[in-house]
């Protein structure tokens, strides 16, 4: 039986960091990842201020990805800027981040090793099977996703509410990157646009009880063509989004983080920066427990009044009102500019 002191279940942004961080630390580290690839996932891949602020010191090249100012439309018409200093996003294709994060955790130690699915997972006896071998644990991170299988493991609730879906059309430059609002089929989703190097992705999310994923499939393939894009060259990805937090720290030294853990925003979608900082500061609340984890607790501060939000969106009659008030609140220079900090900089 093979033993190892930390194992990771899953190679996404927050368990590379998480991992990163205990080898670091000069901790034994295995990440298992049941794909044979790192990085691949139906995301926009945006990443916001605060995501290249975690990113850059651990070695993002400053030429990575393609750097714009983000749009939004609260209520139709044309999207506008709200502010051009906190707005700013940088697109990296996922399989690009995945191949960075990758290169940074092995450097620091680590083994990851792609292409083996965890089955069998018995936290009293801290063992799990791959492949038909069994490895034995210390501490275990959950770190697999919005469909984890260490959280329904933990018997936790796992309603993965939202569904996102988009359109990698590739030798597409669209411009500009935005995000607007649509309540009459999104509810209180949105669709985007985000330009990368290379491609274009154009994608749409929205709680799927209220906005099914056909319906959602059927709207993005008709928007898609309508911006003079050929749905046909890119295949359609679907994905849900797990918003529900459950906490990070369980008994039998499980832990969870990213997606996996709930935390990303109900409002923004947004999930590698809370992937990142969660990944981060669980390893170290592992090195040692009276770790504060002052960036987690910010980011569940926010993420809580984006949920709020959130909620109250879903009402038609709030949406209406809610949604004219932050298009009113946006031609104001100050308000502007504290709603675009609220959204991708809080």
């Amino acid at each position: 039986m093979e033993t190892v002191e930390h194992l990771v279940i899953g190679a996404g942004p927050a368990g590379l960091r998480a991992a990163q961080v205990l080898a670091d630390a000069g901790r034994e580290v295995l990440v298992l990842e049941k794909h044979a690839q790192v990085g691949p996932k139906t995301c926009a891949g945006g990443l916001t201020p605060k995501a290249v602020r975690e990113l850059s010191p651990l070695g993002l090249p400053r030429d990575a990805g393609l750097e714009r100012v983000g749009h939004v439309a609260f209520t139709g018409g044309i999207a506008r800027t709200l502010d051009v200093a906190a707005s700013v996003v940088r697109t990296v294709p996922r399989d690009e981040l995945g191949r960075l994060q990758l290169e940074w955790t092995r450097r620091a130690g680590a083994e990851v090793r792609a292409g083996a699915a965890a089955t069998g997972l018995d936290f009293p006896s801290r063992t799990v099977t791959v492949g038909g071998r069994t490895i034995a644990y210390r501490r275990l991170i959950g770190a697999d996703g919005a469909d984890s299988a260490v959280r329904r493991r933990l018997g936790l609730p796992h309603p993965r509410a939202y569904f996102a879906a988009e359109y990698n059309v590739p030798k597409l430059r669209l411009e500009p990157l935005r995000a607007e609002c649509d309540p009459r089929v999104l509810a209180n989703g949105y669709f985007w646009v985000f330009p990368h190097q290379t491609y274009t992705s154009i994608g749409a999310v929205a709680p799927k009880r209220v906005v099914p994923p056909a319906t959602i499939r059927r709207y993005l393939t008709d928007r898609v063509r309508a911006l003079g894009a050929d749905a046909d060259l890119a295949p359609f990805e679907g994905a849900t989004l797990e918003v529900q937090f459950a906490g990070f720290d369980f008994a039998h030294g499980v832990h969870l983080v990213g997606d996996a853990a709930g935390v990303p925003s109900s409002l923004t979608a947004e999930g590698i920066y809370a992937a990142l900082v969660t990944g981060e500061e669980t390893a170290r609340r592992i090195l040692d427990p009276g770790f504060p984890s002052p960036k987690t607790r910010s980011w569940l501060k926010v993420k809580r009044a984006h949920d709020r939000l959130a909620t109250a969106l879903r009402f038609d009659l709030v949406r209406g009102a809610a949604l004219g008030g932050l298009a009113y609140l946006g031609r104001w220079r100050p308000g502007a500019r504290r709603l675009a900090a609220w959204f991708l900089d809080g």
